[in-house]
């Protein structure tokens, strides 16, 4: 097994056993088993891993198919409609992420977004299209209750 493999199963390992928040707190968990990590090879580990943070914690996702807006499902509140734009309510300080995510999904006709603290603006070229990205933030929100 190369070094890597057996850091990331190291890693499988740790987040089985527990609740770890941070990469700080993954690095130093590691290090007690022997293996030296920085901070952008912890990262790419735990894209490769299919790692989330749901609810504040490091999370394996054992879904097949994860996306960057289901992983944040648990920050959402609400998305609502007005002319050209969704404006999506989430959790303060997760404006941000949800607007990257939102974009990863590739609406056709999703123009961009931009992001507050606590809210997504999100612009589309019609009101179909805003009413797909509605939908999408509902379907979430229904899965996350």
């Amino acid at each position: 097994m190369t070094q890597t493999a057996e850091r990331r199963a190291a890693i499988r390992a740790l987040l089985a056993e527990g609740e770890v928040k941070n990469q700080y707190e993954l690095e130093v968990r590691l290090k007690k088993r022997g293996y030296h990590a920085s901070q952008p090879v912890l990262s790419r580990d735990l894209r490769a891993l299919g790692v989330a943070k749901q609810a504040g914690v490091y999370q394996l996702v054992e879904s097949e198919r994860i996306t960057p807006l289901t992983a944040l499902k648990s920050l959402l509140r609400a998305a609502e409609v007005v002319p050209h734009f969704v404006m999506v309510h989430c959790e303060p300080g997760a404006a941000s992420a949800v607007a990257r995510a939102l974009e990863a999904e590739e609406v056709p006709g999703l123009i961009g977004s931009v992001a507050g603290d606590d809210t997504v603006l999100v612009a589309v070229s019609s009101a179909a299209v805003g009413q797909r990205v509605r939908r999408r933030v509902a379907e979430l929100l229904q899965s996350n209750s």
